[in-house]
C-alpha cells in the first residue's frame, strides 16, 4: 500500500509540475502579445505624428 500510495502522488505532483508549466506558457504568450500589441500603438502613433 505505501508504494501505490508514494506513486499516486508521484503522479500528483508530476501533473501540478505540467501545470505551473502550461500556465508559464500562457502568461509568456499574453507578455509576447502584449508586446506586438504595444509595437503596433507605437507604429500607428508614429503614422499620426507624420513620422512615417
Amino acid at each position: 500500500m505505501v508504494k501505490v500510495r508514494s506513486l499516486k502522488w508521484e503522479v500528483g505532483s508530476q501533473k501540478s509540475e505540467v501545470r505551473s508549466q502550461k500556465s508559464e506558457v500562457i502568461a509568456l504568450r499574453l507578455a509576447s502579445e502584449v508586446r506586438s500589441q504595444k509595437s503596433e500603438v507605437k507604429e500607428e502613433a508614429f503614422k499620426g505624428n507624420g513620422f512615417l
